[in-house]
This record gives C-alpha cells, structure tokens and sequence, in this order.
C-alpha cells in the first residue's frame, strides 16, 4: 500500500447476490474487510436490471443487515443502472430512499457500448435520484461522457466520481480505463473534487485491493486529501448529508 493513501473504506463491492460469478456471502466479505484493515465497508449489489442480479425486494430488506461485522462497520447500497436517456434507474424511489447510499452506472444491455454519442445528460438526469452519492466507473470509452461537465455538476450535486481498480488492470474490459482515469484525476484536482477508490469487487478476492489505483494516484500526484477512502469518517458524513439533486416526488 503506498502510505499516504490509507484505504480504510471499500463502497463498491458485490456478494454472491449480485450474480456476475460472485460466489461469496457478505459474511465472507466481512471477514475479508477485516483482513485487510478496512474500518468501512458497502455492499453495493447490481440492480435487478444487470442480468442473475437480485429482485427490488432484496434491497427491502437489506438495510437491516447488521451495521459491524468482524470489527468492520457497514452501510449497504446499490450500484443502480441507468435505464434511458432520460436517466431513470431499475430500483423504485421508496427503497433508494431507505438504503445509504446509491452509486449509477451505465452497463449492457441497456445501453449497446458505442450508441450513443454522449451519455452526460443521461447521468445528469440520473442526479435526481434519492441517494446517489457517486458516479459508477465513467472511464469507460464504450459509454462516453463530457467529463469536464459531469464532473462539475456532481460537484455542485454533492456527488462523487470513483476511480475504479477493475478499469485499470490488464485483464480490463472496460474501454481506455488508464486514459479516462487520467483525465478524470486532472479535472479532479484542478476542481478540488474528492474522488472514491474503488474495488468493484465481485466476492472475497479484491476487497479493499485497490492498488492499480493508487500506483495512478502516485504517478498524477493526486492530492491524499482528495480521496475519500482514507477517512471513513467523512465518508459516513457524506452519506448521511440530505441529497442536494434529489427533487422531493416519486419517479
């Protein structure tokens, strides 16, 4: 781990229940969480939209979980697919209101990568959402965004790009993930806009692994007080904040 980012958090991570060859139950992942010196974990599985996912019910019931596992605190949310252009999501308004935190993201099949010119808007319409706190791996060429544009809206919407170690690795599907998260850093630090470190583990293998990550921190010096997973603290201070963008109705 280089030192000066301390990865105490890991928001976006997956158990068997998010399907995607995930075969590990939360209490693993707690276990693993501890293991690695996580004080914060989420469990943010896929919405009922990505394909073996889990039904709206499970997310019913999933913020009653219990709130510390093996020493590890806890907060659950979704990683919800943007649905359209028009930015709606596969989880209802009542259940994303009672859950921490919502992460959007845009995946096949309901977009085709490349069918769109510019999906900015469709997130920007997604900001209306009750709980969105952060942008889903927007590094992601197949699905092409104004970044300069998202960016300074989520600033202003209290809402948090991640910078995702899946994107980053050799065996990536994603699309120019090093390049875009270059860029992504840039306008970060030039705007002052804190970014979240991702695992997007699916299961046990990369909770809090977050190294392809942090050796791009270091090589864009990228201010440590710019990343959030080094202050659990302020990350649950975050989630707890009334949402800016959220407009007080029901979609």
């Amino acid at each position: 781990m280089i030192k000066q980012y301390p990865i105490l958090a890991d928001l976006h991570t997956h158990s068997i229940s998010s399907g995607h060859g995930s075969r590990d139950t939360i209490c693993q992942m707690a276990l693993a969480a501890s293991l690695a010196g996580l004080q914060l974990m989420g469990i943010s599985e896929h919405g009922p939209a990505t394909p073996g996912s889990v039904l709206p019910s499970y997310f019913s019931g999933i913020r009653l979980a219990p709130r510390k596992r093996w020493g590890v605190n806890f907060v659950y949310g979704a990683e919800v697919n943007i649905l359209n252009l028009e930015g709606d999501v596969d989880l209802p308004w009542e259940i994303l209101s009672a859950l921490d935190y919502a992460i959007i993201s845009i995946h096949p099949p309901q977009f085709t990568p490349w069918e769109v010119p510019d999906l900015t808007q469709a997130y920007l319409s997604a900001f209306r959402h009750p709980k969105v706190r952060f942008l889903g791996h927007i590094d992601d060429a197949r699905f092409p965004v104004d970044f300069e544009r998202l960016l300074k809206a989520a600033q202003a919407a209290d809402i948090y790009p991640e910078i995702n170690n899946n994107s980053l690795t050799p065996q990536a599907y994603r699309v120019d993930g090093q390049k875009n998260c270059r860029q992504l850093l840039k306008i970060c630090k030039r705007l002052q806009l804190p970014v979240l470190l991702s695992s997007d583990s699916h299961g046990v293998a990369q909770v809090g692994d977050m190294g392809y990550a942090l050796s791009l921190l270091e090589e864009c010096q990228f201010p440590p007080s710019l990343v959030l997973n080094s202050d659990p603290v302020l990350l649950q201070q975050i989630l707890k904040r009334p949402s800016r963008n959220c407009r007080n109705r029901k979609i």
